[in-house]
C-alpha cells in the first residue's frame, strides 16, 4: 500500500465518459471557488490514499476490492450502454450493479465530510450535556483523528452492499435519455437522491421512504434511475383512468400529454425503451447533482450556468448537503 496513491471516490472510468475525447480530459466546476477549468479525470475526484488506514497499527486499504466492484460496474454499464437496456431483475448483472450503487452511497468525500460535521456537532452537544471524557477517548484498534474517521468509512464502505443493495434491488429500475445538445453532468457524489413527497420533520431521503428516486449518470446521454415501486403504482392507475376517460370529448386535451408522459416512463420501467428527457428534465437532474456534489461537477461542455446560478442563488450549495441545526434533515 503506498501512502501517496491517488484514490478515486467517483470511479475513474465513469468520469472519463463526460470527457472530452482527448486524453481522458473533463471539464470541471468548484463550487467552492466558484471558477471552471479543465482537467485529466485521473487528477480529479480522488484524494492520496483515501481509502488507506491502519488498524491496531497495521496499514489497510479498500483500493483492492474497490477496483474488483468497479471493474464488474464498468463492463454492465458498457453493456447498458451498447443495448440501451438493463439488466433483468435479480440478475447477477443487476446485484453486481446494485453493490457497486450502494457502495457509491458512502465511498465520497461529501460522505466523509458530512459524517465529520455530524460527529463534531454531536461531541459539541454531549459536552454541553457534560458527558463523562472518558466517553471520548478514542478506540484504541483504530485511533482517532483522520485515521479514525477512514477506518469508520471503511467499514460502513464494507458493510454497504450488506445494508443497502436489497433495497435498491426492490426499486423499479430505468434509463433516462437525451441529447448532446442537452446533456447530463455529473458530480463528486454522484447517486443523487430526491423525494417529491414531503414527510415534514422526518425527512424523505431514505432508501426505503415512500417516495425515494435515484440517480447516476452514467454517461452525457444516459441516466441510471431507480425509483420507489408507489411512483410506478401511482402512474399506473393514473394511465388506467385516463384509458377509462378517454372517450370524452376533452379527455386528450385535459390529460393527454400526461397521460402520455406516465405511458413513456412505464415503458421504459418495463425495459423496453429509455424515457427520453425534455430539456427541462435533463435540467432538473444535472441540478440534483449540483445539490449533491461537495465540491466538483464535471461536463463535457464547460457551460456551468445552472451551478453558478444556483450557487448564487443559494450559497449554502457551495458545500454538500449538511444537517439542518435542529431538524435531522438534510
Amino acid at each position: 500500500m503506498s501512502a501517496t496513491e491517488l484514490q478515486h471516490y467517483v470511479p475513474r472510468f465513469l468520469l472519463r465518459k463526460f470527457g472530452l475525447g482527448k486524453k481522458d480530459r473533463v471539464h470541471v466546476f468548484d463550487k467552492q471557488k466558484d471558477c471552471a477549468f479543465v482537467s485529466n479525470a485521473k487528477a480529479v475526484a480522488a484524494e492520496n490514499g483515501f481509502y488507506d488506514f491502519e488498524f491496531m497499527g497495521t496499514p489497510m486499504t479498500l483500493e483492492p476490492s474497490l477496483s474488483k466492484l468497479e471493474s464488474n460496474a464498468a463492463q454492465h454499464l458498457a453493456q447498458i450502454e451498447e443495448s440501451h437496456r438493463l439488466p433483468e431483475p435479480l440478475s447477477e448483472a443487476r446485484v453486481q450493479l446494485a453493490c457497486f450503487l450502494a457502495v457509491q452511497m458512502v465511498r465520497t468525500r461529501a460522505r466523509l465530510n458530512t459524517f465529520n460535521d455530524i460527529g463534531q456537532r454531536m461531541e459539541t452537544w454531549l459536552r454541553a450535556q457534560g458527558m463523562n471524557e472518558e466517553y471520548f477517548a478514542p478506540d484504541p484498534k483504530i485511533g482517532d483523528g483522520e485515521n479514525a474517521r477512514k477506518a469508520l468509512l471503511a467499514r460502513q464502505i464494507t458493510n454497504a452492499p450488506k445494508d443497502f443493495a436489497p433495497a435498491l434491488l426492490e426499486k423499479d429500475w430505468l434509463l433516462l435519455q437525451t441529447t448532446r445538445q442537452h446533456p447530463f453532468i455529473i458530480g463528486d457524489s454522484p447517486l443523487a437522491m430526491f423525494n417529491s413527497v414531503d414527510r415534514g420533520p422526518r425527512g424523505n431521503l431514505g432508501l426505503d421512504v415512500e417516495g425515494i428516486e435515484l440517480y447516476l449518470p452514467i454517461n452525457p446521454q444516459l441516466t441510471l434511475g431507480l425509483v420507489c415501486p408507489t411512483l410506478t403504482e401511482a402512474l399506473s392507475d393514473g394511465a388506467e383512468r385516463y384509458a377509462r376517460l378517454s372517450h370524452l370529448p376533452d379527455a386528450r386535451a385535459r390529460f393527454g400529454s400526461a397521460a402520455s408522459g406516465a405511458s413513456n416512463i412505464l415503458d421504459a420501467i418495463a425495459g423496453r425503451i429509455p424515457f427520453s428527457c425534455a430539456p427541462e428534465n435533463v435540467e432538473f437532474h444535472n441540478s440534483l447533482q449540483v445539490i449533491e456534489a461537495e465540491r466538483f461537477v464535471f461536463s463535457m461542455s464547460d457551460d456551468f450556468r445552472l451551478a453558478r446560478d444556483m450557487i448564487t442563488r443559494d450559497p449554502t450549495l457551495r458545500l454538500g448537503p449538511r444537517m439542518v441545526e435542529g431538524t435531522g434533515k438534510f
